[in-house]
């Protein structure tokens, strides 16, 4: 059989066709368009990954971008806070300052009113002392024992016996004070050194309920603006 029958008879019979190509061609030959297939199948999957990863990476620069955003958010609201910390402290150090100095002119006011107090005292007392008839031998004047001001007058009676009045002042005369006067009283003497009769006073700018009561229980006697409020008792000890 020449070779056009041969592929004349290859034609007509599909089982010899395959036989052929079988022999001609081997099964490695034959099995290349099931591996391209395949093959293809699985770069459209891999296709779809590398899409499915970029959306993701995008999703994940975003967010990064977002993060980026809130931090940068966050370093500017802690840099606010940093400048009003900043200005509460200056707000402190000037209050400080100013708190400063109403102390000084507290302190200032407070001892131009002791001062007043402690003046209005020796005037009252003298002008009591006068009116009972008694000569002052000089101007009444404050002594200071254990930090506080006391007013201390020397007079004579109309028959040359001396007499020393110690007098308490304060702005404002409580009970407790005339008490506390009271308590005191007996060592003042003594450490002042009065051998001579003495009376002790208290007197106030203002005089509190109960004061004047408190005096007469420890026989000191009340002075205030208008003068005598009570005659105290001599040599109370």
């Amino acid at each position: 059989m020449d070779t056009l029958g041969i592929i004349r008879q290859m034609e007509s019979d599909p089982a010899l066709r395959a036989q052929l190509r079988a022999v001609l061609l081997g099964e490695e030959v034959l099995s290349l368009p099931a591996l391209v297939a395949d093959n293809s199948r699985q770069i459209d999957g891999l296709r779809e990954a590398v899409a499915d990863n970029s959306r993701q990476i995008a999703r994940l620069w975003e967010a990064v971008a977002e993060h980026s955003r809130q931090i940068d958010g966050l370093r500017e609201a802690v840099a606010d806070n940093s400048r009003q910390i900043a200005r509460l402290w200056e707000a402190v150090a000037e209050h400080s300052r100013q708190i400063d100095g109403l102390r000084t002119e507290v302190g200032r006011l407070s001892a131009i009113v002791g001062g007043t107090v402690e003046e209005d005292a020796v005037s009252v007392v003298q002008t009591v002392l006068e009116a009972k008839g008694y000569r002052l031998e000089a101007e009444p004047e404050a002594v200071e024992i254990d930090g506080e001001i006391d007013v201390m007058a020397r007079a004579t009676d109309p028959a040359g016996a001396p007499l020393v009045a110690l007098v308490e002042a304060k702005t404002r005369l409580r009970p407790a004070d005339v008490r506390r006067f009271a308590a005191s009283y007996p060592s003042l003497v003594a450490r002042l050194g009065i051998d001579d009769t003495h009376v002790g006073y208290v007197y106030g700018l203002r005089v509190y309920n109960g004061s004047v009561d408190a005096a007469r229980e420890s026989g000191l006697g009340v002075l205030s603006p208008d003068g005598e409020r009570l005659a105290p008792l001599q040599g109370v000890a």
